[in-house]
């Protein structure tokens, strides 16, 4: 232990004089590189140094230059590179885009109280309440009649993690809102994206007060968010987190419309740890089709339903991503669970008004707004229901597929 005191005030007195930490604070290396890792240690002195985004049972999380990386190799610190994942929404044709970038709270600029909202990047008062200054193509989207829902969901907390979403939306009632990608876990959600404006309504959107909005799968479903994605996508430290503050908090149902190709060690713990307590895991199979085994992390995680697009005439887009599963009914490591609409799929949207776009992202809330409303008391036995719902409408090739698996839940 001395001998690694002693080491660590070697490394803080090195830095200091090449310039590579200041206090705790970040710097930036010439072109301004840096990148998210795991620093395998949870030694205090540390966290000190390089300032933290996360706490792990294995250690902390935060951005490293170059510079800095070399150092801790140099003295033989482990570090690992967190995975940076994506959102599996996919443009349309029309005003279906989904637009990058954030404005207030992103990057640098902090999010705005409660009762002000973002101007131009700038704070100012909400005045006045949100009124209706739009209303969707139809109440009931394909998507949510093909499933058979737009009811149901009452007590059930779904957890979105995602971009976060507009909660002054008049047909959302969001009852948590969270944000991650600041460090630690803090209050806000603001969704300068859409996609998860979006994927909220597909799950809980409740036709607002005057019932003239839009309906979700689930419209009593308690809605939860937490804003794990910003403008240069979404870092698995902040996802794990989110996973496990969500399982602690009380959720059944955590949806996630988002992946990559690798799976995350962080991701992974917190998804043992949420199965372990009770939680039901359902994420997108990813937007990489149409070769088998194409299938993104955490959906390929065997203990997630992983979920493909089709389209409104269940037809399977060339782009949804295909899993390796191998007929027998039984979920393994990398295989497709659901398919469900994913095409041309209309919801609520960031402006306060409703957008069309598809994707893996859109199929997603449509199995996590059937689980919430036909919930059957606990998350194995919700999964084997949906399971069993499946069976009765095969889609793509006959049986478990790579592309559907058990084929589409339909509510009875």
């Amino acid at each position: 232990m001395k001998k690694t005191i002693i080491a660590l005030c070697v490394i803080f007195t090195l830095m200091i004089s090449v310039g590579l930490v200041v206090a705790g604070k970040q710097t930036k290396t010439e072109n301004g590189d840096t990148y998210r890792h795991l620093i395998k240690s949870n030694n205090g002195m540390l966290k000190i140094m390089y300032g933290v985004q996360h706490n792990f049972d294995k250690g902390f999380t935060t951005d490293l230059t170059p510079g800095q990386l070399k150092v801790l190799e140099r003295f033989g610190v482990e570090v690992e590179k967190v995975e940076l994942y994506q959102i599996l929404g996919k443009p349309v044709c029309g005003n279906g885009i989904i637009e990058g970038g954030e404005k207030c709270g992103e990057p640098e600029l902090p999010g705005c109280p409660e009762g002000y909202v973002c101007e131009n990047c700038k704070c100012v008062e909400e005045t006045t309440l949100p009124t209706r200054t739009c209303e969707p193509s139809t109440q009931t989207p394909w998507g949510i009649e093909k499933v058979n829902g737009g009811s149901g969901g009452a007590g059930i907390n779904v957890a979105v993690l995602d971009t976060g979403v507009y909660k002054d939306h008049l047909d959302l009632d969001v009852k948590l809102c969270k944000d991650t990608t600041k460090r630690g876990i803090k209050n806000g959600c603001s969704d300068g994206n859409g996609h998860g404006t979006h994927v909220a309504g597909t799950i809980a959107a409740n036709g607002g007060g005057d019932s003239l909005g839009i309906l979700g799968v689930a419209p009593e479903a308690n809605l939860w968010m937490v804003k794990v994605c910003g403008p240069s996508g979404c870092w698995t430290d902040d996802i794990a987190e989110a996973i496990i503050y969500v399982t602690n908090q009380g959720a059944h149902i955590i949806s996630m419309s988002l992946g990559g190709d690798t799976q995350s060690s962080l991701i992974k713990d917190a998804i043992d740890y949420a199965t372990e307590n009770g939680v039901l895991v359902i994420a997108a199979a990813g937007n990489d089709g149409p070769a088998d085994g194409s299938i993104d992390y955490p959906g390929a995680n065997i203990k997630v339903i992983a979920v493909g697009a089709i389209d409104i005439n269940e037809a399977i887009p060339y782009w949804s991503s295909r899993g390796v599963n191998d007929g027998d009914y039984i979920i393994e490591e990398r295989e497709v669970e659901f398919g469900a609409p994913g095409v041309s799929v209309e919801s609520t949207w960031k402006n306060g008004c409703y957008n069309t776009i598809g994707g893996t992202s859109m199929a997603t809330p449509h199995v996590a707004g059937m689980a919430a409303s036909l919930w059957q008391g606990s998350a194995d036995t919700t999964r084997i229901y949906l399971q069993n719902l499946a069976k009765n409408h095969d889609l793509y090739t006959t049986g478990d597929d790579t592309a559907t698996g058990f084929g589409l839940p339909i509510a009875p």
